[in-house]
């Protein structure tokens, strides 16, 4: 009977030690995962700012450029329906805007194209991201759209075709050099100035709709983050919680056995 006993006791106490280790090692493991998950949340998080820091940049350095451009299309507009009564007389007005439109107007909405493309390539580094964060527990939020940007650069292909007839109809009149301007041609270049201010327009709206959209998704996003982290540790937390009960538990169950077996050697 005392040989059962004995064995029992100790196999009693071997298995509380392996709960006490496979505690021990858990509560460790427990604070690696929430320690990789939060660095991967902050990862795909730190890529979305680091991206939206893009966009801002890109939308503002867009939204002078169409600021610009428009105020030089009207402006010029304007002189060419002051100065049409008097085309001939007005040769050199003409001559001048027709170089400032050759030398700024069209190299400006070049460069819009080349500065919203690196604004596409990280929105699409935002929707890539978000896809991402979506997979994890409370983040499910709606990637930004690559539509709206597509359609702004081809508003923008349509700029430079109209930039291109604006420019090639004031060179026309100026090479012509006549007393004054047909009405048919103000009426044209008055389409194709109105033409490329309303694009112009668009583009502006546009850009900014994609920077608010990024802006507001970024909120949402920091919002979320907070709330995600605060929620791994509070689990983290009750993990450990768990385990070091266990823990304690079988820390009393050696203390009983062993008492009773140093008891028993007394008796």
């Amino acid at each position: 009977m005392a040989i059962v006993q004995k064995t029992v006791r100790s196999a009693a106490i071997t298995v509380a030690a392996l709960f006490i280790g496979l505690s021990l090692f858990g509560i460790v493991a427990v604070w690696m995962l929430d320690r990789k998950a939060a660095e991967t949340a902050q990862k795909a998080f730190g890529v979305i700012e680091s991206a939206t820091n893009v966009v801002s940049a890109g939308v503002g350095r867009v939204h002078d450029l169409v600021e610009t451009s428009r105020t030089e299309v009207r402006q010029a507009f304007e002189t060419i329906t002051a100065v049409g009564p008097r085309a001939r007389e007005n040769g050199p007005v003409l001559n001048a805007l027709n170089d400032r439109l050759e030398t700024s107007l069209a190299p400006r909405i070049a460069q819009m194209q080349q500065t919203l493309a690196p604004v596409r390539d990280a929105v699409g580094t935002i929707s890539n991201a978000v896809s991402l964060l979506n997979s994890l527990p409370m983040i499910a939020d709606r990637a930004p759209r690559l539509a709206t940007l597509d359609e702004t650069l081809k508003r923008l292909e349509g700029l430079s075709a109209d930039t291109t007839q604006l420019r090639g109809t004031l060179r026309a009149l100026v090479a012509e050099q006549k007393s004054e301007i047909a009405p048919e041609t103000i009426a044209t270049l008055s389409e194709l100035s109105q033409r490329i201010d309303t694009r112009l327009g668009e583009v502006q709206a546009s850009v900014q709709g994609v920077r608010t959209d990024i802006a507001d998704l970024q909120v949402r996003l920091d919002a979320r983050k907070t709330r995600m982290l605060f929620v791994f540790n509070l689990l983290a937390m009750l993990a450990t919680l768990m385990l070091a009960w266990i823990l304690y538990s079988q820390i009393v169950v050696i203390r009983h056995y062993r008492r009773a077996a140093d008891e028993r050697a007394r008796a």
